[in-house]
């Protein structure tokens, strides 16, 4: 049975490269069958680059052993670790954005708060720039919700726009001065 964490280093620099190596993961840990089970988080690693590390977490599942070497053979490009600051920010829940977790699929549709709450690990919605939430609040989470480890919580934050309330962070980003 898995007792700890792994961190996976495959020197992801951006978000895209971090959401491919999330992929990645789940190709090698058999996603359709067990991807409601684990959680994997990604987090800012500053030393000795600037890059993004994948924190796995999955209690019940294999032997920490086992899958660090399936990790290891499958992803030959990755560092595994059981010893990362990542790790330490990821059961800390203090910092870190799931990709990752209990009640994705259910809620990656247009769903409302209540549903959210009770429906995945979110701990809790919040709207940015206070925007006040009601629990039959409607959102557009269809296809990409990644909540946010923080004070110990599991939080999705939302923001309005044109067709209503969607994730603050959407899946396809614009890099900044992308026009100039």
């Amino acid at each position: 049975m898995t007792t700890r964490p792994l961190a996976v280093d495959a020197d992801a620099r951006d978000l895209a490269a971090a959401e491919h190596l999330v992929h990645r993961m789940d190709e090698v840990l058999g996603a359709g069958q067990a991807e409601e089970a684990y959680v994997i988080s990604t987090h800012v690693v500053r030393e000795p680059t600037g890059r993004f590390v994948a924190v796995l977490d999955w209690p019940g599942g294999p032997a920490v052993e086992e899958l660090t070497a399936l990790l290891a053979e499958q992803l030959p490009q990755a560092y595994v670790t059981p010893d990362s600051p990542a790790i330490d920010e990821a059961a800390a829940r203090s910092a870190g954005r799931l990709a990752r977790y209990p009640g994705r699929t259910r809620i990656e549709t247009v769903t409302t708060v209540a549903a959210v709450e009770a429906d995945s690990a979110v701990d809790t919605v919040e709207g940015l720039a206070g925007i006040a939430l009601d629990p039959g609040d409607t959102l557009d989470l269809t296809g990409f919700a990644r909540p946010v480890w923080r004070e110990g919580r599991c939080v999705l934050l939302v923001q309005r726009s044109v067709a209503g309330l969607v994730p603050f962070e959407v899946r396809h980003q614009i890099p900044c001065c992308s026009d100039h």
